[in-house]
């Protein structure tokens, strides 16, 4: 049999976390990694079963193994792809259910509160009637608009007036696009987020995101810092608890360190781990791939 195989799944091959994963493969001799555009698979469906097809690539189930590089604005054809490659038996380190579900903001905080897990107050609504008791839920005014889809901390709004959130419920309900009301956490401001990253179903570290000054979002990408933090017990229950709720072998699970407690505000199945790799020098690429494989001889 041929070395294993593990299929990477993006749109955006030239990626710094796909280069890195390209990097860690192209050493090793136990597996070999390829970058596939989902679009550029067929899907197939009718006597027989579900099947896929590609013109230059081989997938073999018992030794194949899905690396989806895919969040919460993914197209509706990468998930398909991801889920009829599930259902041909190949196993997949992140599952289509958990993704689909955590391409709805407002039903991941549902699902994770369900499970007894501490999310922020949030209210989901179109009818602007009710836009003060919504308003009332979450803790008055300032409060936090989030957009049900959107990353790198793009589509989150730090609302301080009832016309701000009109506007905004103006403009995305008549595109037929909802948004969600989020109590604002004032730790999240001055002390950042905190960044764990789970790797084969395990918190791997712990990273603190904080905010560029006049700036609210302290993600990497919107010029935030990050730096080292070691990583609690809570902390460390936490973002297992929820990744594994997605079903997620690799996770970024966002949390906010309150008076309160610890609270969760995100898990994003598609995290970048390029500053965890600088921090702590580890090899977190091929750690990835190690998760990855080890789905083979479960």
């Amino acid at each position: 049999m041929n070395a294993p195989q593990i299929l990477l799944l993006t749109r955006n091959p030239s990626g710094q976390s796909v280069t890195r994963l390209q990097e860690a493969a192209g050493i090793r001799k136990d597996c070999t990694l390829q970058v596939v555009d989902p679009h550029s698979i067929r899907l197939h469906t009718g006597t027989g079963g579900p099947r896929v097809g590609h013109d230059s690539l081989r997938i073999e189930a018992g030794n194949t193994v899905l690396l989806p590089r895919m969040g919460s604005l993914s197209t509706e054809y990468s998930l398909y792809c991801l889920e009829q490659l599930e259902a041909c038996g190949i196993p997949s380190i992140c599952s289509f259910g958990g993704i689909l579900r955590l391409r709805h903001k407002y039903s991941a905080l549902t699902m994770l509160a369900q499970a007894g897990l501490p999310v922020p107050d949030s209210v989901l609504l179109r009818n602007q009637a009710e836009l003060q008791p919504a308003i009332d839920s979450v803790g008055g005014y300032p409060l936090i608009i989030k957009f049900i889809r959107g990353s790198q901390g793009v589509g989150v709004i730090l609302a301080e007036r009832e016309d701000t959130v009109r506007s905004v419920l103006d403009a995305l309900n008549l595109v037929q696009y909802d948004v969600m009301l989020q109590r604002y956490i004032p730790e999240a401001a001055s002390r950042g987020t905190i960044r764990v990253l789970v790797v084969g179903g395990r918190a791997l570290l712990a990273v603190q995101l904080t905010a560029a000054a006049g700036r609210d979002r302290s993600n990497i990408h919107a010029g935030g810092t990050a730096r080292k933090l070691e990583l609690s017990r809570e902390m460390q229950a936490l973002a297992e608890r929820s990744a594994a709720l997605f079903g997620l072998g690799l996770a970024g699970v966002d949390l906010v360190d309150t008076a309160a407690g610890l609270v969760l505000m995100e898990v994003n199945s598609s995290p970048g781990f390029e500053q965890p790799e600088l921090l702590y020098g580890q090899d977190i690429a091929a750690q990835i791939i190690d998760s990855a494989l080890a789905l083979l001889e479960a």
